[in-house]
């Protein structure tokens, strides 16, 4: 529905001429011979005559007589003219708040430390921003509306005709629980779904039979005699810890017997009902831990050879955002100001937060074939700089800085790892306009209401961004298997689909419906995974 506008006074004046031109002449007079209405006017045409009377009547309507102060004649200001009008309208600030208030420049974990309600009269990096809304543990949208879609137990798909009514099942379960949730809680929660929960356990089942059959071949080659050590990140429910566990017992006992298991979760939400997970059909799994702390703060040295587990974890990583310099290509980092009111304005400065810095050089030494998609060419910069109005930074882009903050993580911490690392490398609905943007949405009456900027209110939306595969493998491999580095034997990284990595180690009979279709096999066909 169209929203009421407040019209200024020029405007207004000419909303009525054009009434008035609407009006006029419409019913032509009856004379002998049958008066001919003028011809139909284009827009244009009727543009030019409209404002031509707006001018006039402006001028109508001054004061003829300046008035007299002190014998001599005041001064009048200047008429403004229609462009100077329209320029003025142009850049009013879309807030009320006072911009002359003082601001404090603020990070994330600031914010975790100081405020149980978001900040007003800051200011902060983008992905502190990104990171405060999603991550803070009295407001973040992890901390209180994110729920994690999970049944008791998992799909038996040999009982679903086809795709589409084990499709209709679930999509009943999910409105289900969304309605309870909001009648119990009083409040619009959002559930999401992962690929763990819905094909559990098979699809748990698939990434235990990767990491077994690597540490075996492993084993085998003598590239170490570590016993299995694996650490998760970002667990979720803890369904994908208690599928692996529970593959390698019952398939390798022998591994098990000395496994380890370390689950690193940063939510305390989370991570209190991942220790009530730790055990499955009456069976505990003492070899597991879960530690309540976020990857990128991790200070510990596992020398040992290891894996690291990441499913969905890369897209809700905050991402910085850059704008380039038309003329000479220089980044600006994106700043996030924050009013009195709660409004949110974006601006930029020369790059001096060193993550940024640091990720733009080693992209370019990483991966110099990669031209940022946000940056034309020589050509097109120049042609561009000959129109009129041209602007002078290109569209935004959002780099994964969080992301590559984890990636020296593994390099420094982990230096003897091999990766699993699943996630999204497409998404619908991002935010127009811009490189590598995040899906910003939100739920409102059972629908998922999708957003055309990050700079919404935080802990109330979803903020997620899909991956670049082959320009992360790329990073990795630049950061996590230099040739000085101690990862010896364990080989650079690759990339493959989900429907690869599934044929490759997943029971696809146990995922197939009567017809011979298979949702494991069809669904999440936007997601991909780094292996090493």
């Amino acid at each position: 529905m169209l929203q009421p506008v407040a019209l200024s006074g020029w405007q207004q004046r000419t909303l009525k001429t054009q009434r008035m031109l609407k009006t006029r002449g419409t019913n032509p007079k009856k004379v002998d011979k049958k008066e001919e209405k003028p011809p139909h006017k284009g827009y244009f045409d009727e543009l030019r005559e409209t404002m031509s009377r707006w001018q006039q009547s402006t001028l109508n309507t001054q004061d003829t007589d300046p008035k007299k102060v002190d014998g001599k004649e005041e001064e009048r200001p200047p008429r403004k003219g229609y462009f100077e009008e329209l320029r003025e309208i142009m850049i009013m600030p879309l807030t009320s708040a006072d911009p002359n208030i003082p601001t404090k420049r603020v990070t994330a974990k600031y914010c975790a430390q100081k405020f149980t309600a978001p900040p007003r009269n800051v200011t902060m990096l983008s992905s502190d921003f990104i990171d405060d809304s999603l991550y803070n543990p009295a407001y973040g949208y992890f901390s209180k509306q994110a729920l994690i879609f999970s049944l008791r137990e998992g799909y038996n798909f040999s009982s679903f005709r086809d795709s589409s009514a084990f499709m209709d099942v679930m999509g009943d379960q999910y409105k289900e629980i969304e309605r309870e949730l909001d009648d119990v809680r009083g409040i619009t929660r959002q559930l999401w779904h992962t690929s763990t929960e819905i094909f559990k356990p098979w699809y748990g089942y698939a990434i235990a039979k990767h990491i077994a059959e690597q540490y075996m071949a492993d084993r085998k080659a003598n590239v170490h005699d570590d016993p299995l050590v694996v650490y998760e990140v970002g667990g979720g429910n803890g369904t994908l810890m208690l599928n692996i566990l529970d593959y390698i017992r019952n398939n390798e006992p022998a591994v098990y017997s000395q496994m380890e298991y370390k689950l690193v979760e940063i939510s305390p939400k989370l991570a209190r009902q991942q220790l009530i997970k730790h055990g499955s059909n009456n069976f505990v799994h003492t070899n597991a831990k879960v530690i309540n702390q976020s990857i990128l703060d991790w200070s510990t040295l596992e020398s040992r050879a290891c894996f690291v587990v990441a499913m969905e974890l890369l897209d809700n990583f905050p991402h910085d955002v850059v704008r380039y310099d038309y003329d000479t290509g220089e980044p600006y980092q994106g700043i996030v100001r924050v009013y009195d009111d709660s409004e949110y304005e974006d601006n930029y400065e020369p790059v001096t937060d060193p993550t940024i810095r640091s990720y733009l050089a080693a992209r370019k030494q990483a991966a110099p074939e990669y031209k940022t998609p946000a940056l034309p060419s020589d050509l097109h910069r120049r042609i561009r700089r000959q129109l009129p109005l041209a602007p002078n930074m290109t569209k935004i882009e959002f780099i994964p800085t969080h992301a590559f903050r984890f990636l020296q993580v593994l390099g420094k911490f982990f230096p003897r790892h091999r990766v699993v690392l699943g996630d999204f490398y497409m998404l619908p609905d991002t935010v127009p306009g811009a490189v590598d943007a995040p899906v910003v949405q939100t739920r409102l009456k059972g629908t998922m209401v999708p957003c055309d900027t990050y700079m919404v209110r935080p802990g109330w939306f979803d903020i997620f961004f899909p991956t670049n595969f082959e320009l992360l493998r790329s990073m990795y491999n630049a950061t996590c298997r230099a040739p000085s580095s101690t990862a010896a034997g364990m080989g650079r990284a690759r990339v493959c689909t989900q429907a690869e990595f599934v044929k490759q180690y997943g029971d696809l009979s146990k995922t197939a419906t009567r017809s011979g279709e298979n949702p494991m096999l069809e669904f999440y066909g936007n997601n991909k995974f780094l292996l090493s």
